[in-house]
């Protein structure tokens, strides 16, 4: 027998009226029962610390030579994940491919 893939699956216990049109109007009624207050809202304050002045220290070690960059997506990897190389020379992974 086919088994076609793409096709919803359902599993025994899901309701099988829950597509339905009265499925559906019954889970919007109880959606709007929520106990929601548009008033209280809960503040968040956000840090005021001023890190315009603070330095990063950054290790920048060099591409290797079993590493390239790919053209597409600018990300440097391994030759391992290299998919192939465009007419103009230019390398392409296996994301970008």
């Amino acid at each position: 027998m086919a088994t076609d893939y793409d096709a919803p699956r359902r599993l025994a216990d899901d309701d099988l009226d829950a597509d339905s049109l009265e499925g559906l109007r019954s889970q919007e009624k109880q959606s709007d029962e929520m106990d929601d207050n548009g008033d209280e809202v809960e503040t968040f304050d956000i840090p005021t610390q001023d890190v315009t002045r603070e330095e990063i220290d950054v290790a920048v070690v060099p591409k290797r030579s079993d590493e390239f960059t790919c053209g597409s997506c600018f990300i440097v990897q391994s030759r391992k994940r290299l998919s192939h190389e465009e007419p103009d020379g230019t390398l392409i992974c296996m994301d970008c491919a």
